[in-house]
């Protein structure tokens, strides 16, 4: 019996460790519970490369900062691209081909059984390295499904001109699903049938899965672990640093950029390392602490049984954006969400019931596989 072809196009190639992380574990579902030939169609259009790559050519100030910042900390900025390309090299199974442009994909069409979109932000149109190609417009003649993608808290309805473009091309997918409620409230809207709300792909693999996957070393040291992403605040530094002082505990972060940009050794933020989505799970493994800003870095402490607090600066408050929030009521821990500035005085001691939340986890699983397993059956 021949395997079952799946092609995925996702922010595979994103130096973010949810990113690659969520890739990976779509990836691995789909070829070890499916036994299906599976690639990830390296693909990276120009505001991917400008974002990725060493230098940015855009005529920008944003530009200009970013290659000065390269240039001053080279060691740092090649270490940290070395960490992430290396995790892609190694771990994930991309087309030998790398496609850059919308023309270079159509040579796709009908290589698959069924190319899937997903998960991730790949149906934010807004950030910048947004494409049509992840709506599959240069399909025809495979199945088209998406899997738990994020609109990344921007409504289609209001923020594109040509609604009835993406109306015609979200109705084309065989398979439908978003990662959100308010994304499924205007998928709803704009496509007119109800759109189920399935798990981030980092949920297919359970805590056991991904330490196995990996050779996670073990730490002696205890430590918070600060996964953000952002470090350009000083009054958010400053409470970070009144963390580590109040629990006795350095804190770590992983963005060595960040960490040199910002002078974060003046708030005695430890840089860690190495950079990557497996120095991220090292850090996620052996913290006693995670404070995060981020969609994966809460929905991984979860998952690992992490004490922790999801944070946001007071000045970062997007109505529409319910990605944070969103998860934290999904697993029950809706109470772990405050701003940062409060964080110093929130009780470091109490730690997380987890029965709860694992139930709920198991259900979210169980419903993403339910899903995965209607695609699959259709092929």
């Amino acid at each position: 019996m021949n395997k079952k072809k799946i092609g995925i196009i996702t922010f595979h190639s994103s130096h973010n460790c949810g990113s690659m992380l969520q890739a990976y574990a779509l990836q691995t579902v789909l070829e070890k519970r499916y036994g299906a030939e599976v690639e990830i169609i390296d693909f990276s259009n120009k505001g991917s490369r400008n974002l990725y790559g060493l230098f940015d050519f855009r005529l920008k100030r944003s530009a200009l900062k970013h290659n000065l910042l390269t240039i001053r900390h080279w060691k740092l900025v090649n270490q940290y691209r070395g960490d992430y390309i290396n995790f892609k090299e190694k771990y994930l199974h991309t087309t030998e081909r790398q496609f850059r442009n919308h023309k270079e994909l159509e040579s796709l069409d009908g290589k698959y059984d069924v190319i899937i979109a997903g998960g991730d932000q790949v149906w934010n149109v807004l950030c910048p390295d947004a494409d049509d190609a992840y709506f599959l417009d240069f399909i025809h003649d495979s199945k088209k499904a998406a899997y738990s993608p994020s609109l990344g808290g921007n409504n289609l309805n209001e923020v594109v001109k040509d609604t009835q473009k993406y109306r015609r091309l979200l109705n084309e997918f065989d398979f439908i699903s978003v990662r959100e409620p308010n994304g499924k409230k205007w998928l709803d809207q704009l496509i007119g049938r109800e759109v189920p709300i399935i798990a981030d792909p980092t949920l297919l693999l359970s805590h056991e899965e991904w330490l196995q996957s990996f050779s996670i070393p073990q730490m002696d040291e205890k430590f918070i672990f600060n996964y953000a992403f952002f470090h350009n605040r000083p009054e958010a530094n400053a409470a970070i640093q009144k963390i580590s002082e109040k629990m006795g505990m350095p804190v770590y972060v992983l963005d060595s950029k960040s960490w040199a940009a910002y002078r974060l050794d003046k708030y005695g933020i430890k840089r860690y390392k190495m950079t990557g989505p497996i120095a991220f799970l090292t850090l996620m493994e052996n913290a006693e602490w995670v404070l995060t800003q981020s969609f994966h870095g809460t929905l991984f402490s979860a998952m690992f049984h992490k004490n922790f607090w999801s944070y946001r600066a007071p000045s970062v408050n997007k109505p529409g954006d319910d990605r944070a929030i969103a998860i934290l009521k999904q697993l029950g821990l809706a109470d772990r969400y405050q701003v940062i500035d409060d964080l110093p005085n929130q009780n470091f001691t109490k730690t997380i019931d987890y029965a709860n939340t694992d139930a709920l986890i198991s259900k979210l699983r169980s419903d993403a596989f339910s899903y995965l397993d209607k695609i699959m059956n259709s092929i």
